[in-house]
Order: C-alpha cells, then sequence, then structure tokens
C-alpha cells in the first residue's frame, strides 16, 4: 500500500511539474511572442493560411491602397502583428466562384477581417486552392476614382526590403559550387552583405510560396558586371545556391529568363 501510495504521488508530482512548464509555455506564446509561433492558436492558424497562399489583388484594390495611404508593406505588416476579428469573419466554409487568369473556378471560401493599429483588411481565404483575394480596405466601398480601375487580378509579393531582410535573418549556408562560383567571378561576402541589403528579387522568376522551401531569384551589379543569384529559403537556413553573370547580348525583354541563365554552359567550371 505505502509503494502504490509512493508511485501515485511520484506521478502527481511529475504531472504539476508539467503542467506548470505547459502554462508557462503558452504564456510565453501569448504575452511574449504575442501568439507568434504558436501555429496551433487560432489567430496564428488563420494567419499562417493567407501568408502562406497565394495573394492576389486587382488595380481597384492598388488605386483604394492609394487614396488611403495603404503601401504593401502595410498589408504584410498586418499578416505579421495582426488581429482577426473571429466576430465580423464568415469562419463557415462556402462555395463560391472566383476568377483567376480569366479562368473562372470554384472552390471552398472563409472571409476573415484582420486588423493591425488602423488598418482593417478583408480577406477571401479558398484555403483549398491556396488562393487569397483582398475584397475590402476598412470596411470602405471602392470609391468612384477606382470603379473604373481593371478588376484583373495580379499577385502581391512580400515588399523587397522585406523579402531581403526575411532571407538575411536566416543563417546562410554557402554551396560549394556557390563558393567556388564566388571565388571565380571575385564575389567577396561584402558583396553578399550589400546582395541582402540592395539587391533586387526578381519576383516574376521567383517561387515565393513554393513549399517547404521558397526559391528566389536576386539580381545585382558587383564590379560592372549583373549577376543572378539562386536563394532559396529553408526554415532556419538561407541556402545560397549558385550564381550566374548575365551576359552583354543577352536581351532582357525577350530572352532573360532564370531557366537560361542557369541551364546554359557556365562561365566557371565549378560542377
Amino acid at each position: 500500500m505505502g509503494l502504490f501510495y509512493k508511485r501515485h504521488m511520484n506521478f502527481g508530482g511529475r504531472l504539476k511539474y508539467y503542467l506548470v512548464g505547459f502554462s508557462i509555455g503558452i504564456i510565453a506564446c501569448l504575452l511574449i511572442f504575442k501568439g507568434r509561433g504558436c501555429e496551433w492558436l487560432p489567430n496564428e492558424r488563420v494567419l499562417n493560411s493567407i501568408r502562406t497562399s497565394n495573394i492576389y489583388f486587382t488595380a481597384q484594390d492598388s488605386c483604394m491602397m492609394a487614396s488611403n495611404n495603404i503601401t504593401k508593406k502595410d498589408v504584410f505588416l498586418l499578416l505579421d502583428n495582426g488581429d482577426v476579428n473571429f466576430k465580423a469573419s464568415s469562419t463557415n466554409a462556402k462555395i463560391a466562384n472566383y476568377k483567376l487568369n480569366n479562368v473562372n473556378k470554384e472552390s471552398e471560401q472563409k472571409v476573415y477581417v484582420i486588423e493591425h493599429n488602423d488598418l482593417k483588411i478583408s480577406f477571401d481565404l479558398y484555403e483549398r486552392d491556396s488562393v487569397v483575394f483582398i475584397s475590402k480596405f476598412n470596411d470602405l466601398e471602392i470609391s468612384k476614382n477606382c470603379s473604373e480601375e481593371s478588376d484583373f487580378t495580379k499577385a502581391m509579393y512580400l515588399p523587397n526590403d522585406m523579402t531581403l531582410e526575411k532571407l538575411s535573418s536566416n543563417t546562410l549556408r554557402f554551396e560549394k559550387v556557390f563558393r567556388c562560383e564566388m571565388d571565380c567571378y571575385e564575389i567577396t561576402d561584402k558583396d553578399i552583405d550589400a546582395l541582402f541589403a540592395n539587391g533586387k528579387v526578381l519576383f516574376d522568376h521567383s517561387y515565393p510560396n513554393k513549399k517547404p522551401n521558397p526559391l528566389y531569384f536576386i539580381e545585382q551589379e558587383i564590379n560592372d558586371a549583373l549577376f543572378v543569384f539562386w536563394v532559396e529559403q529553408g526554415a532556419t537556413k538561407t541556402r545560397l545556391n549558385r550564381i550566374a553573370r548575365l551576359k552583354e547580348e543577352t536581351d532582357k525583354s525577350t530572352t532573360y529568363s532564370v531557366e537560361y541563365l542557369f541551364s546554359e554552359k557556365p562561365d566557371c567550371n565549378c560542377n
């Protein structure tokens, strides 16, 4: 009987310590990190679903943003730090039609209202298709000045500076072939620092929503030559994969493509 009691008390003690630690973890998520990193929380699950989807907006949306001094950076800061107003949202999925690239599609739609500071945006989320549309800003109807703008959708990418900051915030991992190409092109570590400070992300060629590892191609001029860097974002590391030099005879308006640059015979013998 005494042995059973002792074992029972040991289990109770372990359970107590577990619950204390679990509670501290919840408090850390809610108070210290404001829910970021706790993807199982409803608010963070919604924000993460939208952030990892393809976000689209129209010329009408762009006009409304300009009229109300709203930038793309404001939209992505909202998705990083905002709060979902579940009462104002439509969280029950319903079948709805949407048009993308002049193609009519049908899927389950949820509408989420997200607020941060003085900004409130409604998003139409088609989670199964990983597609999101901006539907309304601050409960404002489309103004007369913007009503004649096109409703053709185009992708909204994370702004250039935020993308570079996100990539450089991870530990940089230099692949062997990348180091070889750096030596071949006489590119220094300082040049790589400058790449993540003021490089130009080629969004039309990149795959920012590729899962699990987004791919980016970044253009940068170094020593009077134009280079394209192939960068891959991991969970904790940013991998620098390849470097290609843009030749003078390449016509960017017609033949410039990332696939072409990295598939042709390389300048450096680094394979």
